[in-house]
């Protein structure tokens, strides 16, 4: 994507490369750039930075990709310096949830907040955390790995392996499959009327909410879950806005609602009485977007 000033998209396209090794996805990127630039009729010169949000962990210091969940060969992978090479510009790389975060907190829904919290909530959960206004890494670079927050202790297990991590209960993923779980001990017509009808998505469990007592069961689990691990970060940080995105967010009508009641039910008084709890604005362009934040401050 080609962004602006204030954040506005002024071009974009894609191409989906899943299985291709890390050097061809590396090629693609570099082809989609030079298509843009290009059809914009611009120069390298007139760039102020390209940056990168990635789906995995980073050391963003460093601009080098540890690995990624879906294609080998982004062990320890240089990223930013081979995009810098290819175009002589100032190129940053960023984790995509933490890039989602400044997204959000400089264009979107945490606009005008100091200190905020950001909860993506999609086929993995992953989020990030914003202090005095900057973006915060921590000492390895793995500050925001919100999905790996212990909500419970004996709970399912973790894409990492760790059992009871919120990953497990708020994925979209996991969410389908406690529904699924639930399902299968309900009467057959149930069970065929939840198959019949386009499957079991997030939308449908929490539209559900009211009607069905399996989905009622799963959304209230969901909410519990998400609500402890957020109270505990409000506590722990007192963030003058929480702002949830991904598409569970999108899915789940009420689901800021939901999570503010439960920050106000455990979390301490003082901090969660002045926390504003949002939908996320930006959509899946709020990772692109606070990348491209970064790469202009990095200018």
């Amino acid at each position: 994507m080609l962004i602006g000033e204030e954040g506005r998209i002024l071009d974009s396209t894609h191409s989906i490369d899943r299985g291709s090794s890390a050097p061809a996805i590396v090629e693609t990127a570099c082809l989609l750039i030079e298509q843009i630039i290009a059809r914009r009729n611009l120069s390298t010169t007139s760039l102020q930075g390209i940056g990168i949000a990635f789906g995995g962990p980073v050391d963003a210091e460093r601009g080098i990709t540890i690995r990624s969940h879906r294609t080998n060969g982004f062990e320890q992978f240089p990223l930013a310096s081979l995009i810098e090479e290819r175009f002589g510009v100032r190129t940053v790389l960023e984790n995509d949830a933490r890039a989602a975060a400044l997204g959000e907190f400089t264009f979107g829904a945490g606009r005008g907040s100091r200190n905020m919290v950001y909860l993506h909530l999609g086929s993995g959960v992953g989020g990030g955390i914003i202090v005095d206004g900057r973006l915060h890494h921590g000492v390895s670079m793995t500050s925001g790995e919100l999905g790996h927050m212990v909500v419970t202790t004996n709970g399912p297990r973790c894409s990492c392996g760790k059992p009871g991590h919120l990953e497990a209960y708020a994925s979209e993923g996991a969410i389908v499959e406690r529904m699924r779980l639930q399902l299968a001990a309900t009467s057959p017509e149930t069970k065929a009327n939840w198959l019949a009808q386009h499957g079991v998505t997030v939308k449908r469990i929490f539209d559900a909410y009211e009607t069905d007592a399996s989905a009622k069961a799963v959304v209230d689990e969901t909410i519990q879950v998400i609500g402890l691990a957020i109270a505990n970060l409000v506590t722990a940080l007192n963030p003058d806005a929480v702002i949830l995105g991904g598409h569970v967010t999108e899915a789940a009508m009420g689901l800021p609602g939901m999570v503010r009641a439960k920050i106000r039910q455990y979390g301490f008084d003082a901090a969660a009485r002045h926390v504003a709890v949002a939908s996320a604005q930006l959509g899946a362009d709020s990772g692109v977007i606070g990348a491209a934040v970064l790469a202009s401050r990095a200018s």
